[in-house]
């Protein structure tokens, strides 16, 4: 419960500073009294009977099996005495804050080599696969949506919840191509600085000597073959098809953090 004296506090969480709202949710910047660990408190809108705070908890409690490097993990969860849904995730910024992936690439002057881009692309779609594999929807996702923490390491915000709140039911295989392409469409701006909107550019036309691969796997991703396609069917499938993947497969193994330097504000290697 949030108890108003000298400070905000939910339990042994006490709420530090705001950072920017999130679209459903305000975030704070919250210290773990007993551990001294750094956290992002988020209040959620009062559920104003039963029936609202059942759902409210439903919604939480599905998305809280997802564990995975690449989706942000909730630790906790609650109401205050207002009725206000609180969620718990570990901090994952630093001095300055919060970094989002659109910051990020602001920062880069708009654009990242394609190596990094690569590695980008690849984080969210592990994330979405393993969530598809427990039919665990997000929706198209948006770089405000993706979180680059202290190591370099994308995560994405509040997986799935926002959907879930709104009471939307499990998606379809319509919806899954639509969450791959529009991660398809974050890696075409990433290397190219340019949205993916028509008209489209081809992207060895924006960025010279790229391997021609890139060329093929966003003709595919954003359904632009000859022969109607209709970009990729999973993400497991985008995966595969990445330049370089298909030449040189990875042994399976647990996705690790990608490491970066935070003064040059770029994405390491895996």
């Amino acid at each position: 419960m949030v108890q108003h004296r000298e400070r905000q506090q939910l339990g042994p969480f006490v709420l530090i500073r705001p950072f920017a709202p999130a679209p459903s949710a305000v975030r704070w910047l919250a210290l773990h009294e007993t551990h001294h660990t750094s956290h992002v408190v988020y209040q959620f809108p009062a559920c104003h009977d039963k029936n609202e705070q059942r759902r409210f908890l439903s919604a939480v409690q599905t998305v809280c099996v997802l564990s995975h490097p690449h989706i942000q993990k909730i630790e906790q969860y609650s109401f205050d005495g207002s009725r206000n849904g609180y969620v718990v995730t570990p901090f994952p910024g630093d001095a300055s804050g919060l970094l989002f992936l659109d910051s990020l690439l602001r920062a880069k002057s708009g654009r990242m080599h394609p190596d990094e881009a690569q590695r980008a692309v690849l984080q969210l779609l592990e994330a979405f696969d393993a969530a598809h594999a427990m039919r665990l929807n997000h929706g198209p996702i948006s770089m405000n949506e993706v979180l680059v923490d202290r190591h370099g390491s994308l995560v994405i915000e509040l997986y799935g919840l926002s959907r879930h709140l709104r009471g939307l039911a499990q998606g379809n295989s319509e919806l899954v191509r639509d969450e791959v392409r529009s991660v398809v469409e974050l890696g075409y701006q990433l290397i190219t600085g340019l949205r993916a909107e028509e008209p489209m550019i081809p992207v060895e036309r924006l960025v010279k000597r790229l391997d021609p691969a890139w060329g093929a796997w966003f003709d595919r991703g954003l359904g632009l073959t000859w022969g109607g396609t209709d970009g990729f069917a999973s993400a497991s499938e985008a995966i595969d098809a990445l330049p370089g993947r298909a030449a040189a497969p990875e042994p399976k193994k647990e996705p690790s953090p990608v490491r970066t330097i935070l003064g040059r504000l770029g994405l390491a290697r895996r």
